[in-house]
């Protein structure tokens, strides 16, 4: 007799993801990522110590990971934000101009003409000192963003994987 809660394909469908999740844990792509987090989270030289390359490739992803996660207010709140201008080098170098505008509008609801501050305690100082209905009136505009850029404008993941390809950043992974 047929399942009629539909229970049997949940079940399907949950065993379909968890071995595609397995099957991605074993890519140069994770490998290459979970060896960037070590390298900046861990070593010493930390982020100093990446190639060029693997700094734009790492700050990139940074921006496309907390946006999709928790938009642009994560972004800037976190650690994250402190890659800015690498970001920003590596969207223009991966050709995703899309992106590249939402991240500098972005930045501009939340820093204005200033720069974006260096460390995340400076960023949370500069926000904390905002007025009430100025936040509310900047999250409601980065609400807005954040959709856009879930849009995902660029196939921002493809310009990453022909980047990290045209620079060989997955040839040890």
């Amino acid at each position: 007799m047929p399942c009629n809660g539909g229970y049997r394909n949940d079940i399907q469908a949950s065993k379909v993801r968890a071995a595609a999740e397995k099957a991605y844990l074993q890519t140069p792509e994770h490998k290459h990522w979970m060896w960037l987090v070590h390298q900046v989270h861990d070593t010493a030289d930390g982020f100093a110590s990446l190639s060029h390359p693997n700094k734009l490739f790492f700050a990139t992803n940074l921006v496309s990971r907390e946006v999709y996660n928790g938009g642009f207010d994560q972004y800037f709140v976190n650690s994250s934000a402190d890659y800015f201008n690498f970001a920003v080098e590596g969207l223009t170098s991966m050709g995703a101009v899309e992106s590249l505008k939402l991240l500098l509008t972005a930045k501009q609801l939340f820093y204005g003409h200033t720069d974006v501050p260096t460390t995340q305690t400076s960023r949370w100082d500069f926000s904390n000192a905002l007025d009430t209905a100025t936040k509310a009136n900047r999250d409601a505009a980065s609400d807005l963003l954040d959709k856009s850029f879930w849009t995902d404008p660029d196939k921002l993941d493809e310009r990453m994987l022909q980047f990290a390809q045209r620079y060989d950043l997955y040839k040890d992974f």
